[in-house]
Order: structure tokens, then C-alpha cells, then sequence
């Protein structure tokens, strides 16, 4: 893979976004629309909450 390839796939990585974005690379107007066009993964989504409700900030009396 050519450099240029591998940056482009890069591009939009979550840990590199903010450098692309700080050195021209990347405008906002394009993350936006990047970020607009991922699917909604919501359904994925699992959350463990104690019926109690109050989780780990539990007081000890």
C-alpha cells in the first residue's frame, strides 16, 4: 500500500482527526459531513443499570 493510500484511510481515524483537522487536512465542514453519514449503531448498545440505581457511587453508611 502507497503512502498516500494509507494516509487517506487515515484520515478519518479517531486518534488523528484533531492533527488533520489542526494542519489543513481536514476541514470542519467535511468531518461534519463524515460524521453525518454513519449509520445510527444504537441498537448495539447494552448498559448494565442495578436496580437500585445507584450503581457504583454507592454510600457506605
Amino acid at each position: 500500500m502507497s503512502l498516500d493510500k494509507a494516509m487517506k484511510n487515515l484520515k478519518f481515524d479517531k486518534r488523528l482527526i484533531e492533527w488533520h483537522v489542526n494542519n489543513g487536512q481536514l476541514s470542519q465542514e467535511e468531518l461534519k459531513a463524515y460524521l453525518a453519514s454513519l449509520p445510527d449503531m444504537g441498537h448495539n448498545i447494552a448498559m448494565n443499570v442495578p436496580e437500585d440505581g445507584q450503581g457504583e457511587n454507592k454510600q457506605e453508611h
